[in-house]
């Protein structure tokens, strides 16, 4: 859940500083002079995910002279890019830099942080994103911010927030402009933008504009037995509603607690919809997506892309995920659980992934996929038999005759090295050997070592693979193919 209650230390007297806000002010003028020879809606100043840029087609390829960021020193996509509390993050780029904000911490209303890649390194900046709150708004809940870079004739930076009313227990969402993506953004006065009261209230503000420059706001109602994501059409400078909200997805049976933390994209003819499943401080917490025809659906649910036991407990509770597009590739930007201090009190800190579609549907690198041996395609040689201790059921082999081979589709969200897992078991009393071929190329050969008995035993290899589906291949060596594999795993 894109909360704060959680975080540490306690921020129910966090206010916004003078002070702070004079160092943003200081923070944005620098900003401000790098971007300000910029056109508003050229794409320098973007997040196409969720502008005409990127509303309508996947992403293209960088063009020439402009090759994707380079990953830093360290970066994993199980390891945190921000390594403290940013939680519910959102990251825009503007200018050839990268503009992440988060729920509020000890140090700010809004942190901000930046860095040269979406992969960092990243560092937070002075002061505070939010100049100060609105009138309707209390100190020390605000949450899930949203920044959407100018539009059109617009040079305005537009903030959707998460924050408090004075006068009852109920989140609703504000809305702010600023002119530079550091802030500080000034909020607009006179009430909510959405404070659907019935409802509980509204969090989780999440922008899309299509590819025409209609603007949309999504977000949750908050109430837990009412929970569900809405879509509302907004004016064309996005600070007011153009009409009626419509609920588009509630939770499902098979869904944990509750549905939140929207996040919408085109992909091809269809709306792709993120959204988090399950309590932000529980590791059950994950993301999922559903896809439709239409922006206002019907949404047809597709399952986790993220959860703690996809990635192994490599990451915990995945969830309130971003997608960013900059030209180079799409990203996928979410956070974590750190640490637990009791109940609902966590830290969640930023992670940023590499993101990949098998049509509409989204892949994270990172998160390790298994491929069932039996499932693969075989040739005709190599059979397919039942074993009750295996994965999906059944295992493949042994490898009978030199021509026995297996080819294994697997998918890569984006193009370089990763890991291939093979379980297998080999009661042989000798070793096996395999040729092994990543899209027809000739990598080095697996080794199956002789175990004891008929228990399981794992061999990594490595494979270079491109960006979207792959052929890996395992062929009998040197009349060497005793053993049975029970899956491919690649990471």
């Amino acid at each position: 859940m894109r909360r704060t209650d959680g975080e540490l230390p306690t921020l129910a007297a966090l206010t916004p500083l003078v002070a702070g806000a004079a160092i943003s002010a200081v923070i944005a003028l620098v900003i401000g002079l790098a971007v300000s020879c910029l056109p508003s809606a050229d794409g320098t100043a973007t997040r196409p995910s969720r502008g005409p840029a990127g509303a309508s087609r996947p992403p293209i390829p960088s063009p020439a002279g402009s090759p994707a960021p380079l990953d830093p020193p360290g970066y994993s996509p199980v390891k945190p890019v921000i390594d403290g509390s940013f939680a519910d993050p959102t990251v825009i780029k503007v200018a050839g830099r990268y503009f992440a904000y988060g729920t509020n911490n000890a140090d700010a209303t809004m942190p901000v942080a930046t860095a040269p890649s979406p992969t960092g390194p990243w560092t937070p900046s002075p002061g505070d994103g939010l100049a100060r709150l609105p009138g309707w708004a209390a100190a020390g809940w605000t949450w899930a911010p949203e920044v959407v870079p100018p539009q059109g004739g617009s040079r305005s930076y537009v903030l959707y927030f998460s924050a408090r009313r004075k006068d009852s227990d109920h989140q609703c969402i504000g809305v702010a402009t600023a002119s530079s993506p550091a802030g500080p953004f000034v909020p607009l006065e006179g009430g909510p933008l959405v404070c659907p009261l019935d409802l509980g209230g509204a969090i989780d503000p999440a922008s899309h504009i299509e590819a025409d420059g209609t603007r949309y706001l999504l977000y949750k109602s908050d109430a837990r037995a009412t929970a569900a994501i809405y879509l509302v059409r907004l004016s064309p400078d996005g600070l007011r509603l153009a009409g009626p909200a419509k609920q588009i997805m509630g939770r499902g049976a098979d869904e944990p607690v509750l549905v939140e933390a929207p996040d919408l994209v085109r992909r091809g003819n269809r709306y792709v919809l993120l959204y988090a499943a399950g309590w932000y401080f529980k590791s059950n917490y994950q993301t999922r997506y559903a896809t439709a025809p239409s922006i206002e659906g019907p949404y047809t649910k597709g399952g986790p892309i993220q959860s703690t036991g996809q990635y192994g407990g490599a990451v915990e509770g995945p969830g309130s995920a971003d997608v960013l597009s900059d030209g180079t590739g799409d990203y996928l930007v979410f956070h974590g659980i750190l640490d637990h201090h009791g109940g609902s009190r966590v830290t969640r800190g930023m992670y940023v992934a590499r993101l990949g579609w098998d049509g509409a549907r989204p892949v994270a690198r990172g998160v390790p996929v298994r491929y069932e041996a039996e499932r693969a395609r075989l040739n005709g040689c190599v059979s397919a038999v039942g074993r009750r201790d295996a994965s999906g059921g059944s295992v493949i082999g042994p490898f009978a005759s030199a021509d026995c081979r297996v080819d294994v589709p697997v998918f890569a969200p984006a193009a370089g090295k990763y890991t291939v897992r093979t379980r297998y078991a080999n009661g042989s009393g000798g070793d096996a050997f395999l040729e092994f071929f990543v899209n027809g190329s000739a990598a080095p050969p697996v080794r199956l070592s002789a175990a004891k008995g008929a228990g399981w035993a794992s061999v990594t290899a490595q494979a270079e693979l491109a960006e979207g589906w792959n052929t890996l291949s395992l062929r009998r060596l040197d009349g060497q193919g005793q053993g049975q594999i029970d899956y491919f795993e690649v990471r």
